[in-house]
């Protein structure tokens, strides 16, 4: 970087360096005529011979008026005519001598000694400025008067804004021609070759577009090629004077200056912003593309329509105003890309590449605000070409990286292709030893469940219990049933949903299953509620447990002896599971069974520094009523239209079904499941728990 920051400094001095001296003095003699310059105004249609009759009328034109010579002007119709009366220094006599002007930016035609000379551009009807070439006219050794006074007459055409820069001086031919030769090759020519070198530069950076266009990095490449197109638009009036077949006989030079160097301006300078913006990688709303086109359109439509070059002039500055609006979109994404880590290389790579530019600008104002000095070139341009190439050699930079990169790659490719059968055997064989493990591990867990778990079917005194358990990775489950008897008589029931599925909830309902048959058990001698018991099981569990994280949903069941009418009281408490489903024979209609009372009721289990309150339910359940739980995986099974099969259907399926047997009616369940759910998977584990209340007195216990 420090060596691109050097060698960007030297080429810049080196231009500025060659500017100034392209026509600093030598040894030949110059002789300054700047202050002998006088002025008249005069109308239009003066000639030569009508300057002779009215010559007294001339006055002694300053320095302070060179800047601009149209102020001279009382009204349009006139002409500026200029006079300069000399004698020929000692050091001239006998010499072959001509005229160096360093500027003189309108149509003229020179008379010497009432010869004409040479005309620079041409006169209306068809008016065409000098450009920005020096103007250097030969006096003919025949016509100069060695020895009195000469006259140099100038005609101006004021239909622009007229100035004349310095130097102004007699001197040999030879000297004065070298001399007015380099002023017009840095101020004018120079700037075809700029155009040139741009116009490579935007047929490479065109060509990247067309190869990158489906990328989103090639909005970069678009917009500044057609920055680069446009720049050289603007370039076309710096060298057209100098080049006769690039100047069109059937366009006015008021069409040629809104279209190159005001149409041309204006939208390099839209350009410019829509690349900084891409550049930096931010994208842009359809509304704010719309605002800068606007921003764009109203300085360009309003050149078109002004009919006057002078006028032109005078409205430049301010609509030029709506371009300089376009960088407030441009300049603040550039200081937010530096708070930006991947953003901030390229913003500083920007800052570096418009450094040559930005130094030209100032450069301009000052050499011609401050010490009005116009013989110089226009700096801003060779900062602008110096821009480009930057961009150049850093996008050349990028892509040889990319290159580079691209081979590594391709080297590594071969040698993978090459070892490919090697690797995929070795990790081959390492993914069999680790799904033999694994299924290794999950045969273990899922045996230690099916033989931890009580059968899934099952008659006691007054019941018949049918349970359907699937687990949804490789049945290891992460839902728990139990169900507790003491001599065939049913005392409780639990079902819980361990949060997660596989391995980790499958090792977590081991755990839980014998934490929560401890506390029931201890719970019932001791003849606690059933709030009571799932209380010091979510203590005990997170206890348990350490720093696993996860939690439980259940319900745990408490189930009273049959009474003389052999009448069953249920006791239920809930930890933010499903509510179960009690159908009653009796009022021929299922519904939910939950607390009903005025005591809060939230919490699951599991959750360390959470307070829970499981307040129970009850109710009471004779002979042909039937209960049913299961886990959510039942009522949040999906069909093939991703409907849920949800608790309408299952308490329709259980109210049209109540009289069968708890096998039957469990089967019954999921057969309707099965048909709903069509070819969907599963996503989460399925417990189905069936009680149904048979005569306890019937009961006739198996030998």
């Amino acid at each position: 970087m420090r060596k691109f920051k050097l060698a960007l400094f030297v080429a810049l001095a080196t231009l500025i360096t060659i500017s100034f001296s392209s026509c600093k003095k030598t040894e030949h003699f110059r002789y300054d005529i700047s202050d002998s310059i006088e002025y008249m105004v005069t109308p239009s249609y003066y000639n030569i011979g009508n300057i002779m009759q009215h010559k007294t009328e001339f006055k002694k034109l300053e320095k302070s008026q060179f800047r601009n010579l149209t102020k001279l002007q009382e009204n349009n119709n006139t002409t500026i005519w200029l006079r300069i009366n000399f004698e020929v220094p000692d050091m001239l006599k006998s010499r072959q001598m001509g005229l160096y002007i360093a500027q003189l930016n309108t149509a003229d035609l020179m008379f010497f000694n009432n010869t004409p000379l040479r005309m620079y551009g041409s006169f209306s009807p068809n008016f065409v400025p000098s450009g920005f070439q020096a103007q250097f006219f030969m006096l003919p050794i025949t016509l100069v008067k060695q020895n009195g006074k000469n006259t140099i007459l100038l005609q101006l055409s004021t239909e622009s804004k007229v100035s004349l820069t310095e130097p102004i001086f007699l001197g040999e031919q030879n000297d004065v021609y070298r001399c007015a030769d380099s002023t017009t090759f840095f101020n004018s020519r120079i700037n075809l070759i700029f155009t040139a070198i741009m116009a490579v530069i935007f047929i490479v950076f065109f060509a990247f577009w067309i190869q990158l266009r489906k990328y989103d990095e090639s909005k970069m490449f678009l917009t500044f090629s057609l920055l680069l197109l446009y720049s050289i638009h603007y370039f076309v009036p710096f060298y057209i004077s100098e080049i006769s077949w690039l100047k069109p006989t059937w366009v006015s030079y008021l069409t040629t200056i809104k279209f190159f160097f005001g149409f041309g301006a204006f939208t390099t300078i839209y350009f410019a912003n829509s690349f900084i913006i891409h550049y930096l990688n931010y994208k842009e709303s359809r509304k704010i593309i719309i605002i800068r086109l606007i921003l764009w359109a109203i300085p360009t439509a309003t050149l078109f329509f002004l009919t006057d070059l002078n006028l032109i002039i005078k409205v430049a500055p301010f609509i030029s105003l709506f371009c300089v609006v376009q960088f407030v979109f441009s300049i603040p994404k550039l200081f937010r890309a530096f708070k930006d880590p991947s953003k901030k290389t390229n913003a500083i790579m920007l800052l570096i590449a418009f450094i040559p530019v930005a130094i030209g600008v100032v450069l301009d104002f000052v050499i011609r605000f401050v010490f009005n000095n116009y013989s110089t070139p226009y700096f801003t341009n060779y900062g602008w070409l110096l821009t480009v190439i930057i961009f150049l050699l850093y996008l050349l930079k990028r892509f040889g990286y990319m290159y580079k990169h691209n081979n590594e790659l391709k080297e590594q490719l071969v040698d993978f292709n090459t070892h490919l059968e090697d690797i995929v055997a070795l990790r081959t064989k390492e993914i069999s030893e680790a799904n033999f493990i694994l299924s290794r591990g999950l045969e273990t867990i899922s045996h230690v469940q099916k033989n931890f778990l009580p059968p899934k079917t099952s008659v006691l005194r007054g019941w018949e219990i049918a349970i359907s358990y699937k687990a949804l990775d490789h049945d290891v489950s992460g839902d728990l049933y139990d169900y507790y008897y003491t001599d065939k008589t049913l005392d409780g029931l639990g079902i819980f949903d361990v949060s997660g599925h596989g391995i980790p909830a499958g090792l977590m309902t081991i755990l839980a299953k014998g934490i929560i048959s401890q506390h029931f058990i201890n719970g019932v001698a001791n003849s606690e509620s059933m709030e009571d018991v799932l209380r010091e099981i979510n203590k005990s569990y997170i206890k348990e447990k350490v720093d696993v994280e996860n939690y439980i949903t259940g319900l745990l069941f408490r189930f009273s002896d049959f009474n003389s009418k052999d009448v069953c009281s249920i006791e239920v408490a809930n930890a933010g599971h499903p509510y179960p489903i009690i159908y009653s024979k009796a009022e021929h209609k299922a519904y939910d069974l939950k607390y009903e009372g005025d005591k809060e009721q939230f919490g699951v289990i599991g959750i360390e520094d959470y307070e829970v309150t499981f307040p129970p339910a009850s109710c009471r359940m004779s002979a042909g009523d039937v209960l049913v739980c299961f886990t959510d995986g039942i009522t949040e099974a999906l069909n093939m239209e991703r409907e849920d099969f949800g608790r309408e259907r299952l308490l329709k399926i259980i109210s049209e079904n109540y009289g069968l047997s708890a096998v039957d009616l469990r089967d019954k369940i999921i057969e309707e499941l099965t048909i709903f759910m069509g070819t969907t998977e599963i996503t989460d584990d399925i417990t189905l728990v069936v009680l149904k209340r048979t005569p306890s007195k019937e009961f006739i216990e198996e030998l």
